[in-house]
């Protein structure tokens, strides 16, 4: 979206590649793909409509703990991996965190600070990953020891994803603007324009950094 300098830079080869092959992938995908919700993809997954996605770990602990013996009996058969690493030569992926911070105008900042100290001890964060698998990658790095990551080979690579991640904004600076194009789905609707064929990938950028341009003018 943006480099090192907040300069909106979304309109580029590469986006235009990204867009192109994105048009050949969506002429193979199962019907309703734009509509989609949340958990449309781990319903079409664990439904056999897919058998690959980018997800967390929901798909696996849904199949793992499911009474039934349909959906049980695909978790033996589901796997997990990083993406690849493509031409910028480093990962870039976005890891499944969970996000808590203190209000400047909370009355208790000093009880909300406790209990988010608190929380992120071993003793209730370990217990609360362990019963979601790691549903939500850790924030500490002391916690890629947890013997939780050990415990099954198809939870490990999700203790690895923080430290493959890039924030939103990336590589500009995190800050209203960023979150505005995320929140806005700048990059979602733009996607799903060119590929769908709505519009032109060139169209789809060129509004795209139109939409970027007017948050990170302010």
């Amino acid at each position: 979206m943006v480099n090192e300098h907040n300069e909106v830079v979304i309109n580029s080869k590469e986006t235009m590649a990204a867009l192109e092959y994105g048009r050949e992938l969506y002429a193979t995908f199962v019907p309703g793909t734009l509509s989609w919700l949340d958990p449309s993809n781990n319903k079409a997954f664990l439904a056999g409509q897919i058998s690959l996605t980018y997800n967390p770990i929901s798909i696996y602990y849904v199949a793992k703990t499911s009474p039934d013996p349909t959906l049980k009996a695909m978790a033996s058969d589901i796997y997990h991996a990083h993406l690849p690493v493509g031409p910028v030569g480093h990962a870039t992926e976005l890891a499944s965190f969970v996000n808590c911070w203190v209000f400047k105008h909370t009355k208790y900042p000093n009880a909300a600070l406790e209990y988010l100290r608190f929380m992120l001890e071993a003793e209730q964060y370990e217990p609360w990953q362990r019963a979601s698998i790691g549903q939500m990658t850790q924030t500490l790095k002391a916690y890629e020891s947890s013997p939780l990551w050990g415990e099954d080979p198809k939870y490990t690579p999700f203790r690895d994803g923080p430290k493959l991640s890039l924030y939103a904004g990336y590589a500009g600076r995190l800050g209203a603007a960023s979150a505005a194009c995320r929140e806005d789905f700048v990059i979602v609707n733009m996607v799903a324009e060119a590929v769908s064929g709505q519009a032109t990938p060139q169209a789809a950028v060129a509004r795209a950094e139109q939409r970027a341009r007017r948050y990170y003018r302010a």
